[in-house]
């Protein structure tokens, strides 16, 4: 199987080092030979997406984050709009410096946000991105009080997050499903909602034939207790263990946000986790193109 990586940040995300170049140049040294520069997509009007989301507001953490992210044009975790271009030109001219040591791909990881899903049409249409990966952290606004990945996570909020993933993939503008089971980093009951919304995730992701992601950078933050068992926030064995019934293909991502996330110790960390959970990896995927929105 070919290493390949799909899932690649640079530091225009606000909380990741490294240039479009630095990220490459690790790539190539790790040997990877199919790569995907995926920052967070920087959305147009996004200070107007902040105004509307203030009525949403549920702690003092959201207040601070969204103002941070008003001054800015770009919360610590999105590029801003204003640098889209560059970063397109940037990486255009990386594929063809590097064209002769490794295949590269422009994408971006994107939210499912029924808002800007004419405006992620519109990336593909112009072939400004090759391809978009649904990495869904918000519901609605992207503030904390709708984040899906905060330590609590409500019956409530699970569901939600289940019909978020469901009407995103049904739009085929997303090639894959980046860290599907990121709701259970707090939600730690593993009776029939979770079991319930895991399912309907994979079942969902089979029927439109899209991959989802074994993500190392859940790995990265390491073991924690749930229940007496020591488990990762997310990939979580029990989603992957209903994906493996199901049969979903399953595409590994580094998920780097720095140039050392490139490293052979995490490589076979998930595939290590893939096949103690019975997965099939695959190293390619169809870059899906939507459809009329």
């Amino acid at each position: 199987m070919k290493k390949v990586n799909y899932h690649t940040h640079t530091y225009r995300c606000g909380h990741a080092n490294g240039s479009e170049e630095d990220m490459i140049k690790a790539a190539i040294d790790m040997g990877i030979e199919t790569l995907g520069i995926c920052c967070h997509v920087p959305l147009p009007h996004y200070r107007l997406h902040l105004i509307q989301s203030i009525p949403s507001v549920r702690s003092a953490r959201s207040i601070l984050s969204l103002c941070k992210a008003f001054a800015s044009g770009g919360p610590s975790m999105r590029m801003p709009y204003k640098q889209l271009e560059e970063h397109l030109s940037l990486v255009k001219e990386c594929k063809n410096k590097y064209e002769d040591k490794i295949n590269i791909y422009q994408g971006f990881e994107a939210e499912g946000l029924k808002e800007y899903f004419s405006y992620y049409q519109s990336l593909l249409n112009e072939n400004k991105v090759d391809y978009l990966i649904l990495g869904h952290h918000f519901h609605k606004h992207c503030i904390h009080s709708d984040y899906f990945g905060k330590d609590k996570m409500s019956k409530k909020d699970i569901y939600q997050y289940c019909n978020d993933v469901e009407q995103a993939i049904e739009t085929k503008l997303f090639s894959y499903i980046a860290h599907p089971d990121l709701f259970l980093t707090g939600y730690h009951d593993f009776g029939i909602d979770m079991q319930t919304v895991s399912r309907r995730i994979c079942e969902k992701a089979k029927a439109y034939n899209i991959p989802l992601e074994i993500n190392a950078g859940g790995m990265r933050k390491g073991f924690i207790d749930v229940n007496g068992e020591q488990l990762y926030t997310y990939p979580n064995k029990y989603f992957w263990k209903i994906a493996s019934e199901v049969g979903n293909d399953v595409i590994l991502g580094f998920d780097a946000h720095d140039p050392s996330d490139f490293n052979e110790g995490m490589y076979n960390q998930m595939i290590k986790f893939a096949k103690e959970n019975n997965l099939h990896v695959i190293d390619n995927f169809e870059f899906l193109k939507g459809q009329s929105i």
